[in-house]
């Protein structure tokens, strides 16, 4: 589900229209400006145009209240100049809320991040960044504090601070053949740098939950009322189906893989160019499970689109040379990745920590529902990858 920022415009969304209008066009020249519209505002989980430009007009007068005295102590412990101007909200993520600061030194870009992301974790990340920007990829800059430090703790959160960049919105679902092809050449980009890494797999796409774990989140999710609770019910034959296909990393060999490239972590700029955002998720995997995990995040929604994994391929090709053997395994950790992200944003629901979670979990779970990851879908695109 697309999210919108803390202060959107419609001149903005107007362009993400025009956009899918395009991609749309690609595969049904018949699709109306209106009916693209109307499709924005339901990935925006809206019903239609006009309830997105009223959302629109709503954020634009209740904008969220920088707290007193965040930019100074960023800009403090960063070292980032005096603060000339009051700082704006960017937009709301799963790690909290991102803020643009303005110096005299220049114009940054606050993001809070999760408490596991150690300084060493961001080191990973920032390793694997230096040598992608060194080959090609565009990523923002990040800012070391004077200490040398790449996260600072600032009023009880832990924060990194990149420099300011233009960036327009996340690329638009269906993905456009042009995007795909592009974004499947920064995969091969990567993946051809094949960093070593001897950093353990991260739980997050090795360990699942339990049935009997799922079973009580259906229980907590029908005490609070919740009005999905019965399509997650509905929704347990095909996690269980799901949970049947493992990843097999016997006789892997693994690299520093970025492991997050998704639409979400994506923007065009304003050539056109994709930039990509985060780094800080960077773990060791193998070419073959990374490629299939971006096939579910960029040829996948709102069904398997044909034309987008034939672009994607063809980019990783040209740039990395050859194609991974693909097999059902090879979603395992996409699988796990679906599977857990399903059960936090469940759990985040039911037990917010504050407002904006609580909105952001409850658009998430109503999403990730409606719209389950399926083995035969993951069969549809292991057919066409493999074709």
């Amino acid at each position: 589900m697309r999210h919108l920022p803390d202060s959107p415009s419609l001149g903005f969304l107007r362009k993400e229209a025009k956009d899918l209008l395009a991609a749309l066009r690609e595969s049904n020249p018949e699709v109306s400006l209106a009916e693209a519209q109307r499709t924005l505002a339901v990935e925006y989980g809206l019903r239609d145009w006009a309830e997105l430009k009223a959302e629109v007009e709503r954020r634009m007068l209740e904008a969220p209240v920088v707290p007193d005295g965040l930019a100074e102590a960023l800009a403090t412990t960063f070292g980032l100049g005096r603060v000339i101007k009051e700082a704006s909200p960017v937009s709301f993520t799963p790690m909290g809320r991102c803020w643009s600061i303005t110096t005299d030194e220049g114009r940054w870009l606050a993001v809070t991040v999760y408490p596991w992301i150690t300084a060493d974790q961001a080191e990973l990340g920032t390793r694997l960044r230096d040598a992608a920007v060194a080959a090609g990829v565009t990523a923002p800059t990040p800012v070391r504090s004077p200490e040398g430090r790449l996260i600072e703790t600032v009023q009880e959160q832990n924060w990194r601070v990149h420099e300011w960049i233009e960036v327009g919105p996340s690329p638009v679902a269906p993905t456009p053949t042009a995007v795909a092809r592009r974004v499947g050449e920064i995969f091969g980009t990567l993946h051809s740098l094949a960093l070593p890494t001897d950093v353990p797999i991260h739980p997050y796409v090795m360990m699942r939950k339990s049935e009997a774990e799922w079973d009580e989140l259906l229980g907590r999710a029908r005490a609070a009322g919740k009005p999905w609770a019965e399509q997650l019910a509905a929704t347990f034959p095909t996690i269980r189906d799901l949970d049947r296909i493992k990843a097999d990393f016997d006789g892997a060999e693994f690299i520093l893989c970025n492991q997050v490239i998704n639409p979400e972590n994506v923007r065009l700029s304003h050539n056109d160019q994709l930039v990509v955002t985060e780094w800080d998720f960077a773990g060791s995997l193998t070419p073959e499970f990374e490629v299939a995990w971006a096939l579910t995040h960029w040829a996948l929604r709102p069904a398997v689109n044909h034309a987008a994994v034939t672009a994607f391929r063809d980019g990783y090709v040209d740039t990395a040379g050859r194609w991974p053997d693909l097999t059902l395994s090879s979603f395992g950790t996409a699988v796990t990745g679906w599977l857990n992200w399903t059960y936090n944003s469940i759990c985040e629901s039911i037990s917010p920590t504050d407002p904006d979670h609580a909105n952001f979990a409850e658009r998430e779970s109503t999403d990730l529902l409606k719209h389950p990851m399926t083995p035969a879908s993951l069969n549809q695109l292991l057919a066409c990858a493999s074709a």
